[in-house]
């Protein structure tokens, strides 16, 4: 360990100087940066993975991978972009992995094992016409802890591509640029799977709202 490697860092040093430290071989440095996100690093996995044991190991696999690629950082993006990429890529695999133990065990029988509606079926039954707007952000609108539930499953349903935008930007709070860049996709691609993902997920909740089970 170096010399560098062994001195105090202070707790108000700024993310930059963190990471330059921690490029050069200060792990003291590099476990200041990685405490500033595990909490959403654990939280995006609990998401997506809806199991502690395998959210934590993401988190464990985040920050070693973190610290083991972290010279490949070039800051063209920020550091909260890229770990959380780190992250997500980590809790897709785990994913995948479910599902596969899933069909081995025959509790599912295909991927997607409960079929959604097309997007242009949605529209064209205008399942929509009388639902409360809550587009702006739906989990923070839906106090009811039921409706919570509710559209926990929902989102649970969604298939992948949609789901992961849905966490990232209404759950996470990551903006539309920031959900592109982790995701690898455009701004205009974010946009359009996040407005058919609403569209999925009032569709899922209308026997909820049209019932008038909302308060």
């Amino acid at each position: 360990m170096t010399q560098l490697s062994s001195q105090l860092i202070r707790k108000d040093l700024d993310e930059a100087t963190l990471i330059s430290l921690a490029k050069n071989g200060n792990t003291s440095a590099f476990e200041k940066l990685i405490k500033r996100y595990e909490e959403k690093i654990y939280s995006l996995a609990y998401r997506i993975l809806q199991d502690k044991e395998e959210a934590f190991d993401v988190l464990q696999d985040t920050a070693m991978s973190a610290f083991k690629n972290l010279k490949n950082f070039q800051s063209k993006s920020s550091f909260s972009t890229w770990i959380y990429r780190i992250a997500l890529n980590f809790a897709l695999m785990r994913k995948r992995k479910q599902k596969a133990q899933l069909k081995k065990a025959q509790i599912i029988d295909s991927e997607d094992s409960d079929k959604l509606p097309q997007f242009a079926e949605i529209a064209e039954q205008n399942l929509l016409g009388n639902y409360v707007d809550w587009s702006e952000n739906p989990v923070i609108s839906l106090e009811n802890q039921e409706l919570r539930k509710v559209l926990q499953e929902a989102i649970n349903k969604l298939p992948d591509k949609y789901r992961n935008v849905i966490i990232l930007k209404e759950i996470e709070g990551r903006s539309i640029e920031e959900t592109a860049k982790i995701l690898g996709l455009s701004i205009s691609a974010v946009k359009t799977r996040l407005h058919r993902a609403r569209l999925y997920l009032k569709w899922f909740l209308e026997k909820y709202i049209t019932k008038g089970q909302m308060v």
